[in-house]
């Protein structure tokens, strides 16, 4: 129902800046959030998380999901102020969003706890957001209906909560309803001021280009619900365009050997197809019968099938465009008791051609290149034999481990083949396995296994090695030994868990009696560079300890990581920055890569590349989650190659991600290739070569003060 009788007010207002204020409102959430989410790293799921889980400290980008909050709550105020109706009605809304700002700014120290004050604050601008038509004496009957109708919609968020029926789609559905609602009201009140939006062809070129957007969803959404269906050999396929913002330029494929994601430089709707392998096929791979040669199609095949794909995703699209912009088209016929003219029929064919022709031209754009930016195979071989027996010897385990991880290792290579980014710099000349948080778990067989298949030539690792920062329980684990026997050199700098005070360098002094070890930071007086095949590496230690207070964690790093700096000054900046916390080397300029751990999650912004954990956290993963980023529970385990050309850039980062080690299921959950030119932002050194022939070397530089 349209509100006829909210743009009635005894005083003039100021309608025009209403309506901006209001459409800059919901354009503001909407974008603001989508970016939001699609920031985050693997494992928020938007579908089910709140928005306001992204104002939560240690949160990647959390700046964006804050000043969405704040950039909405005062475009609502400035609309409720600007808004032609009555006062105690404006009061109300103004109320609503100055909630939704002071949402976006309250401290939350983590996702996993709601704390009453925002708690609070959120129940205030969805009621205000949602009863301000009928603040005040003179509601009608109108007013009453939309009221009623958004506070049903409030009180379904409830459900949605204590259900499994999504809840963050609904609550992002729902916020977009209340806002879109404000602006609604405010371009009636525009409207009925007089305003047109000017003369009568530009009226029919903003209802064109309205009426386009709305085809082009329903094109898209007719996709989702009858996706089109292609047939292969070994395989039926049924396939369906996104809505997510967040699966713009991709295809994601669930196989029988896991899924497969493939990022294009495109704004284009993704693509998801849903496979269903024939039972023989799944018979055969369950016997290891099966082959990848056997079950890859031919190239016929594929084109065949991708052109039986774009023709049936074409026609969904088209029947729901043309259906959405039909009913338009039919309400507006209704309303006006008429029926539609020469100018109605031409501004609906002028949306159906922008709608279809949008579609068309951005997935030609975005998926004509044979070379996706980033590809990821995930859930590659399921979960095998199962046992319980969390705290045996997990060395042990870790050997039995090792052949079925060899396989997971091949099987991507395979898959390299066709997807892999291509490199910048030539062939690789140096390959670092990187890892990070141990925490005593002792995979160093697996570790080892990984060396010699993989063919690394040093392995990186980012701290806590141990859990208590004593090296009794490091004896106890085998890890030093471990370490020991891998054969290659083993850089390390000191986690927050490797010491029990800030003096105490007890594990670093244990570490230093071994020999393959590499210590960036080997005391309080000087660091270490390690240059090997020309690849310059340094970083420093973690200052905290553990047992402190955990607080500040990030203001605790800067004392640190600005004496670093200070003792490289002058010298060039290395080609790999290594330290354990996000915070130690953010805002560090003219690296390659920055190297961190910490959050037990892989993780990248630009050149920050942060390491998940390789052990899942070890065999004591009991962390919770804190102030600022603290270690989270249940993560699973990972590791990453990082590939360096012969000059001196990275070529590739190979992500890999499984869990279960130590319980003895190990499931392999996915591996992601990405191109070396989107992590190394440096422009490439004609003077400087680096070889794999190149000896390796340490430099000593003296700390600063």
């Amino acid at each position: 129902m349209p509100p006829t009788d909210l743009g009635r007010r005894p005083a003039g207002g100021m309608p025009r800046a209403a309506a901006v204020a209001s459409l800059a409102a919901v354009l503001t959430y909407a974008v603001g959030s989508g970016i939001a989410s699609a920031l985050q790293p693997t494992g928020y799921a938007a579908d089910q998380q709140s928005v306001t889980d992204l104002l939560a400290d240690g949160v990647p980008f959390r700046w964006v999901a804050v000043g969405t909050f704040v950039l909405s709550g005062l475009m609502v105020v400035l609309a409720a102020i600007a808004l032609p109706v009555a006062r105690s009605r404006r009061g109300v809304l103004a109320v609503g969003g100055a909630a939704v700002t002071v949402l976006g700014l309250l401290p939350r120290d983590s996702m996993a706890v709601v704390e009453a004050p925002l708690l609070g604050c959120a129940l205030v601008a969805l009621l205000s957001l949602a009863c301000w038509p009928v603040a005040g004496r003179r509601a009608r009957e109108g007013d009453r209906i939309r009221a009623g109708v958004l506070l049903a919609l409030v009180a379904g968020l409830g459900l949605a909560a204590v259900g499994d029926l999504g809840y963050g789609a609904y609550e992002r559905v729902l916020a977009v309803a209340l806002l879109g609602h404000v602006a609604l009201a405010a371009l009636h009140a525009w409207w009925v001021a007089g305003h047109r939006l000017g003369s009568r062809p530009v009226r029919m070129a903003v209802a064109a280009v309205v009426l386009g957007a709305a085809g082009m969803v329903g094109g898209i959404v007719t996709t989702v619900v009858m996706p089109a269906h292609v047939s292969m050999q070994y395989v039926d396929i049924r396939l369906a365009l996104s809505p997510s913002p967040s699966d713009l330029g991709r295809v994601v494929v669930p196989t029988v050997l896991g899924d497969l994601e493939a990022g294009f430089a495109g704004i284009a709707p993704g693509v998801r197809a849903f496979p269903q392998v024939k039972a023989d096929v799944v018979t055969s791979i369950g016997n290891g019968d099966a082959s990848l040669e056997t079950l890859r199609p031919s190239p016929a095949e594929l084109d065949r099938a991708i052109r039986d794909a774009a023709v049936g995703l074409g026609i969904r699209v088209a029947v729901g465009a043309l259906v959405v912009i039909a009913l338009a088209v039919a309400l507006r016929a209704t309303s006006y008791s008429r029926r539609p003219r020469l100018g109605t029929a031409l501004v609906a064919v002028t949306a159906l051609v922008l709608a279809l022709g949008t579609i068309a031209g951005t997935v030609a754009q975005t998926y004509r290149s044979g070379t996706p930016r980033e590809f990821k195979a995930s859930g590659l071989l399921g979960t095998i034999q199962q046992n319980s027996r969390v705290f045996d010897d997990v060395a042990v385990r870790s050997e039995q481990v090792a052949p079925y991880l060899r396989n997971v290792v091949a099987l991507s290579e395979a898959l390299r083949e066709r997807y892999e980014p291509q490199p910048i710099g030539g062939e690789s000349v140096l390959r670092l396995l990187l890892v990070s948080d141990i925490h005593a778990g002792n995979q160093y067989p697996l570790l080892q296994n990984l060396i010699e298949t993989e063919q690394i030539d040093a392995v990186i690792d980012c701290g806590d090695l141990v859990n208590f920062g004593t090296v009794t329980e490091g004896e106890f684990a085998g890890v030093f030994e471990g370490i020991g026997s891998l054969g290659v050199p083993y850089v390390f700098v000191r986690g927050n868990h490797d010491a029990t005070s800030a003096a105490d360098d007890a594990v670093l002094r244990r570490l230093d009696r071994i020999p393959n070890v590499v210590l960036l930071q080997p005391d309080s007086t000087r660091y270490e560079e390690f240059t090997i095949a020309g690849v310059r590496i340094a970083g420093f230690n973690d200052p905290r300890w553990f047992g402190d207070d955990g607080h500040g964690s990030a203001d605790k790093q800067a004392p640190a990581r600005a004496r670093w700096l200070a003792s490289f000054a002058g010298r060039e900046m290395p080609d790999v920055v290594v330290s354990h916390e996000p915070w130690a080397v953010q805002g560090i300029t003219g690296a390659g890569v920055l190297l961190n751990g910490h959050m037990h999650t892989a993780f990248r912004e630009g050149n920050r590349v942060q390491a998940g954990t390789f052990t899942g956290g070890g065999p004591f993963s009991h962390y919770i989650t804190g102030e600022a980023g603290e270690e989270l529970r249940g993560q699973p385990s990972a590791f990453d190659v990082l590939d360096f050309g012969s000059a001196c850039r990275v070529t590739a980062l190979t992500r890999y991600r499984f869990s279960g080690v130590v319980e003895g299921r190990p499931a392999f959950d996915d591996v992601v290739l990405v191109n070396g030119a989107s992590i190394d932002p440096r422009e490439a050194d004609p003077a400087r070569v680096c070889s794999a022939d190149l000896s390796a070397n340490i430099s000593a530089v003296p700390a600063a003060g």
